[in-house]
């Protein structure tokens, strides 16, 4: 398995220049390009531009690993749900321009209040991916939708939502969740019904009560050759901090 970074806090204000060359000093392969960040990479750019930004990591061995993006698809609003949807296959065609491998998605809540069913909500979401999968065909890009949301990060709900969604190109990224992952002190009961659709994970601080080891251990007995990418906060030394953390990795 690989370590990367995601730019969400710790990279944020970083512009595509820095960001590479702070990987290549620290140990770092790969990175994950949250939307709305200093690094400018956004469905908006001009086809010259995404070629120069697919150049920059081209010329390092440094990987573009995904597109981080806040597409969701649980409103109970049809023409949101299609606006998401359609955002979606932008981003899928901007990954393939850029050279990413894959477009990261999340599910974000319930709509309950709105007097929509739990599990209508979980077959609205697969069946929103499984369009978008069909639609990556076409572009080689994969689809990871991370455990995430208030409530639909419960991953026998991403489980739920994957049987639904049921396309190859789609899987999961895990994210590492202390409020909901952890079962007497093991994330094995919730993380092994996934394991088969697993594509990234997002990591955090190492020394949180989260079973990494157990994590580590489990990923690398299903031969998971993906990318763990970090998300942490910001610090004055993001070199001397960056370093630290992969040797402990």
């Amino acid at each position: 398995m690989h370590l990367g970074m995601v730019t969400y806090l710790v990279a944020k204000d970083w512009d595509l220049d820095t960001m590479i060359d702070m990987c290549e000093k620290t140990g770092f392969g790969g990175v994950e390009l949250r939307t709305t960040h200093a690094h400018g990479v956004e469905i908006a750019l001009s086809a010259g531009e995404r070629a120069d930004v697919k150049a920059k990591f081209a010329e390092t061995d440094v990987k573009l690993v995904g597109l981080g993006t806040a597409c969701e698809y649980h409103s109970p609003d049809p023409d949101e749900v299609r606006k998401q949807i359609d955002e979606t296959k932008d981003w899928v065609k901007l990954a393939k321009d850029v050279g990413a491998m894959g477009v990261k998605i999340r599910p974000n809540g319930f709509a309950e209040d709105a007097g929509v069913s739990k599990e209508q909500t979980l077959e609205q979401i697969g069946k929103a991916l499984r369009e978008c999968g069909e639609f990556a065909e076409d572009y080689g890009i994969e689809l990871w939708l991370e455990v995430h949301g208030r409530g639909t990060h419960h991953p026998p709900y991403i489980k739920q939502i994957m049987d639904v969604c049921d396309h190859d190109l789609v899987g999961v990224c895990w994210n590492c969740n202390n409020s909901g992952d952890i079962v007497d002190c093991s994330i094995e009961q919730y993380i092994r019904p996934l394991v088969p659709k697993i594509r990234e994970c997002h990591i955090h601080d190492l020394y949180e009560p989260y079973p990494y080891r157990e994590l580590i251990s489990i990923l690398k007995n299903a031969q998971f050759d993906g990318w763990c990418n970090i998300e942490m906060p910001d610090s004055p030394e993001p070199e001397r901090l960056l370093k630290y953390y992969a040797l402990l990795w």
